[in-house]
C-alpha cells in the first residue's frame, strides 16, 4: 500500500512514535535507579552465598520497545517495566542447587526500601519507588550447561528455559535489518505502536482489560506477533502502510489459528498440539505463549486486528482525499486520544 512520506497521516504517526517512547530525559534517572536495584540484590545475594554472574537489562528496556506512562482520557497505558535479569551460578556456596529465588529477591528489595511498593510476579520480584512511574522487575535466572541458556524457576515451581542474550538478539536483529530498508520506519517503533494499540483495544474489550485483575495481551506475545509480521512483510515507507498490512496479516494468522514459530535459533521444532492456538517462544519450544487461551480470547484478538485493518485503511483513504480530521478520527479509534492531543497540528 503506497502512501507518501509527505502525507499528513505519516507525519502524525511519526510524531506519535516519538511521543509514546519513554522520555529521553528520564533515561538517566531510570538507569540510576536500576543501578541501585542491582547493587541491592547483588550485595545481599553475595552475603547469602549466591554468585551472580551477570545482571543485564532485558525485556522492553533492552529492546527499546518500551512505552511512556499515560493515564489520561481514554489512554490507559501503564508504561514500561524495567526488567533486570540476574544470572546466577546454579548452586550456593555450599554446593546446594538453587530453587526459586523470587521471594528472596523480594525480601532484599523490601528490606532496602521498606516504604516502597514491593511485590512479585510469577517470574520476578518487583518494586515501584515513591513518585516514580516505572516498575523495576528483578528476574532470577539460573545458569545451565548450555551457552547463553538459563533456567527460570517460577513461583509455582515450574521451570522455563530462557535466554537474555537470545531474546535481546531476536528483537535487535529485526530492528537492525529494518534500518536498512528505505524510509524511517523501524521495527522496534512499530512494536511500540502495536503495544500502545493493544492497550486501547483492551480498554474497550469485554474479554481483556487494563485493570489489575483483568486478562491482558502479554507484551511478549505482541513482540512475537510483530516479529512474525515483520518476517513476512517487512516495513513499508510509512507507519500507516506498514500497520495496515500487519493488521491484515495477523488477523489472517489468528483467524486461521496458524502456528507462529521462529527458526532464529533452531530449524527443528517439537511443538505440542494440545492448544487452541500456538505462538512459540523462539528459545523454548515447550513454551506456548497462548497455551491457556480460550477460543473466545483468540477470536477477540482476531476481531481487533480485522477491525483495525479496516480502520487504518479508512484513515489512509481520508488522508488521500485531504480530509485530515476524519483521518485523525480513525487514528484516535486505534490509538486513543493522545494521538490527537499530541499530533493533531501537523
Amino acid at each position: 500500500m503506497k502512501i507518501s512520506n509527505k502525507s499528513v497521516i505519516h507525519k502524525r504517526l511519526k510524531c506519535f512514535v516519538n511521543y509514546i517512547a519513554t522520555e529521553k530525559e528520564k533515561l538517566d534517572e531510570i538507569k540510576e535507579k536500576a543501578d541501585e536495584v542491582r547493587d541491592c540484590i547483588e550485595s545481599q545475594a553475595k552475603k547469602d552465598g549466591y554468585t551472580i554472574l551477570s545482571s543485564p537489562y532485558s525485556g522492553s528496556f533492552a529492546s527499546k520497545t518500551g512505552l511512556r506512562r499515560s493515564l489520561r482520557g481514554n489512554d490507559e497505558v501503564e508504561g514500561q517495566d524495567v526488567d533486570i535479569a540476574f544470572v546466577l551460578k546454579d548452586s550456593d556456596k555450599n554446593g546446594k542447587p538453587l530453587g526459586c529465588l523470587i521471594k528472596t529477591f523480594e525480601g532484599y528489595l523490601d528490606n532496602r526500601w521498606p516504604s516502597s511498593d514491593t511485590g512479585h510476579t510469577k517470574s520476578s520480584a518487583t518494586i515501584k519507588f515513591s513518585g516514580a512511574k516505572q516498575q523495576y522487575d528483578a528476574v532470577p535466572l539460573i545458569e545451565t550447561n548450555r551457552k547463553n541458556i538459563q533456567k527460570l524457576i517460577r513461583l509455582q515451581g515450574k521451570d522455563r528455559q530462557s535466554s537474555v542474550v537470545k531474546h535481546k538478539e531476536f528483537m535487535k536483529s529485526r530492528t537492525e535489518t529494518s534500518d536498512k530498508i528505505d524510509g524511517v520506519v523501524r521495527f522496534n517503533e512499530c512494536v511500540r505502536l502495536m503495544k500502545w494499540w493493544r492497550y486501547q483495544q483492551q480498554s474497550e474489550s469485554s474479554i481483556f482489560g487494563n485493570g489489575e485483575d483483568d486478562k491482558k495481551i502479554p507484551s511478549f506475545l505482541m513482540n512475537l506477533l510483530c516479529a512474525h509480521a515483520y518476517d513476512k512483510l517487512g516495513v513499508k515507507e510509512t507507519y500507516a502502510g506498514t500497520l495496515a498490512e500487519w493488521f491484515g496479516l495477523l488477523h489472517h494468522v489468528i483467524h486461521q489459528k496458524s502456528d507462529v514459530v521462529f527458526d532464529d535459533f533452531s530449524k527443528k521444532h517439537s511443538i505440542s498440539q494440545e492448544a487452541t492456538w500456538r505462538v512459540i517462544d523462539p528459545v523454548d519450544d515447550s513454551n506456548n505463549i497462548v497455551q491457556n487461551w480460550s477460543r473466545t480470547m483468540v477470536a477477540e484478538l482476531s476481531d481487533w486486528l480485522s477491525q483495525s485493518r479496516d480502520r487504518m485503511i479508512e484513515a489512509i483513504r481520508h488522508d488521500c482525499e485531504g480530509n485530515d480530521q476524519k483521518s485523525l478520527d480513525c487514528l484516535v479509534q486505534l490509538f486513543g486520544n493522545s494521538i490527537s492531543n499530541q499530533c493533531k497540528e501537523i
